[in-house]
């Protein structure tokens, strides 16, 4: 008679059995690149896995464009070797390869193509206190100020040159100073950034100080990616420093109103919603396996355009012969072909503030996708939106209409995410106007005390037989009472609806497959191998989570 321990390890070896047996039928696609469209690719990476029948694995690294690059064309180590072995199926940046690359590739018979794919603005945002968030009364600075501010010139706020395009800035204090907020590693922000400041204020901001990675000022603080710099720029107040625009938004950053080429004072929000990001779109190779190292969006002329713009391109090598199963050759072009399809792409736009490139442009991508040769046994994934009855069941077929309750209560979260997030900024605008009541009830006082002559004793109240009394420690006190009250009643509002929020986003730990991406899929937090053995590791480790799942 078989013991419960005996049974247990024997279904124990049948699970593992299992595992072996079906981690060859675990698909994968893994890309690594820029920060700024990562949330953008889980998305539909996860919408994928979602909808699809067979058990997929794709991941994103956010990495930066410099790795991503590099990752991409094989020289990991800035050596130009001449096999140039990827290490990542797809590779993105902000900024396209440069012409010294795509001529060692070309001269290596390595063929790629660039995907032109969405347009996003890159801002400066700061902590500075007091500075309005109404449009058009945000803190104002040219490229020539930046300039000197970054290299540390400029190490104040109430410097001159910031006061004179700013004459109405109420700092905490005087010498109140600037701490310069700059990206760590390869960054396609900070290639944009310089380049940008370089073309508009060439004499301040040189040649040599243009690139993915420059040398800073000792004492400007290093921040790792959009998360560290958001950090930065929240956690130390008078900070200045640069991300893309939707997030910094999405956290609820000041963003600096710079000074565009036809010489404005403008905010990306105000430009994107004047036609100002897409306006930027320049000319391009009419192939997207062409050279695209001088494309330039930055300082574009235009009265609302925006002046620093990235384009965010897709790589990938025309021969895909190093992604070994040729069914994730095409799984990779079918991931390709959603981030050009409306019915996915439409919804970064949407949620992450991106502008999709403009028709010319996308038609480039679009051709570029068909120039990749896959292995001819591959079977092709296709989508399907509309029912199609016997078609939509194959197992190549990613189905809007097969979804997992992860994806279901993700959405759902998302709508009431969305509803609190708006309710914290009603309640914050209301705290703004609460401060300002107060501060005009504190002046109104003052006057009070100056028309009476300052004397701590002279009746301000009272009838021609009784008087009250007012002093400079009475009006202390009221204006003190009068503060904490209104911030009181704000603060409450403020944290009712932080705990909603944090409520409708952090469900019962019961369920962790809503938090973790539904069916086990972990996009955001997994990592990504490539080569024969990764791909196998992580092919055993998802089916090992689902084994100890069903154990």
């Amino acid at each position: 008679m078989l013991t419960k321990t005996a049974i247990l390890s024997l279904l124990g070896g049948m699970l593992a059995l299992r595992a072996v047996v079906m981690a060859d039928d675990v698909l994968q696609v893994h890309g690594s690149g820029t920060t700024n469209p990562s949330k953008c690719f889980w998305l539909i990476m996860d919408l994928i896995m979602d909808r699809a029948k067979l058990p997929l694995r794709m991941t994103y690294r956010a990495v930066g464009s410099s790795t991503g690059q590099a990752e991409f064309i094989g020289n990991i180590n800035g050596t130009t070797g001449a096999d140039f072995v990827p290490v990542n199926d797809f590779g993105s940046g902000d900024i396209p390869i440069s012409t010294e690359y795509y001529n060692s590739l070309t001269a290596a018979g390595v063929e790629f193509v660039h995907l032109p794919l969405v347009l996003g603005a890159i801002s400066l945002f700061h902590s500075v206190p007091n500075v309005s968030t109404e449009p058009g009364q945000g803190l104002n600075l040219t490229a020539c100020v930046i300039s000197r501010i970054f290299k540390r010139e400029i190490t104040t706020w109430d410097h001159e040159d910031v006061v004179a395009m700013n004459p109405n800035l109420d700092l905490p204090s005087s010498n109140y100073p600037i701490t310069v907020a700059r990206r760590v590693l390869g960054s396609s922000s900070t290639a944009s950034v310089t380049q940008y400041l370089h073309e508009a204020c060439p004499t301040e901001w040189p040649s040599n100080l243009v690139g993915s990675t420059i040398e800073w000022p000792e004492d400007t603080s290093e921040c790792e990616g959009s998360g560290g710099m958001t950090e930065c720029i929240v956690t130390v107040p008078g900070t200045i420093g640069y991300i893309d625009s939707g997030h910094g938004h999405a956290e609820n950053l000041n963003e600096i109103e710079l000074q565009n080429a036809d010489g404005n004072y403008i905010s990306s929000k105000e430009a994107a919603a004047k036609g100002g990001i897409g306006a930027a779109a320049g000319e391009v190779p009419e192939s997207a396996d062409m050279d695209f190292g001088s494309v330039n969006l930055l300082n574009r002329p235009g009265e609302f355009t925006w002046p620093i713009v990235a384009m965010t391109y897709i790589y990938v090598r025309k021969d895909l012969s190093h992604v070994e199963d040729p069914q994730e050759q095409t799984l990779l072009k079918a991931f390709l072909a959603a981030l050009y399809d409306p019915a996915y792409i439409n919804v970064c736009a949407e949620e992450f503030a991106f502008t999709i490139v403009p028709d010319n442009i996308r038609q480039i991508g679009l051709a570029g996708i068909d120039m990749i040769a896959t292995n001819t046994s591959a079977i092709p994934w296709t989508f399907e939106s509309s029912t199609v009855p016997g078609e939509g069941q194959g197992d190549y077929v990613i189905s809007e209409k097969r979804r997992s309750y992860g994806e279901y209560q993700r959405n759902e979260f998302a709508g009431d995410s969305t509803h609190f997030q708006n309710e914290i900024t009603n309640v914050r605008a209301e705290l703004a106007t609460e401060q300002e009541k107060v501060k005009n009830l504190e002046e109104e006082l003052s006057n009070i005390r100056t028309q009476m002559g300052g004397d701590a004793n002279t009746p301000i109240v009272g009838s021609s037989t009784q008087y009250a009394d007012f002093t400079d420690d009475d009006a202390g006190q009221i204006s003190a009472a009068l503060i904490m009250s209104s911030l009181s009643m704000a603060f409450w509002a403020i944290a009712a609806a932080v705990v909603a929020f944090r409520a409708f986003n952090h469900p019962n730990k019961d369920i962790p497959e809503v938090m973790n991406g539904g069916s086990g899929h972990g996009v955001i937090n997994g990592g990504s191998g490539h080569g024969a053995a990764a791909r196998t590791a992580a092919k055993h480790s998802a089916v090992t989570q689902e084994s100890d799942m069903v154990a």
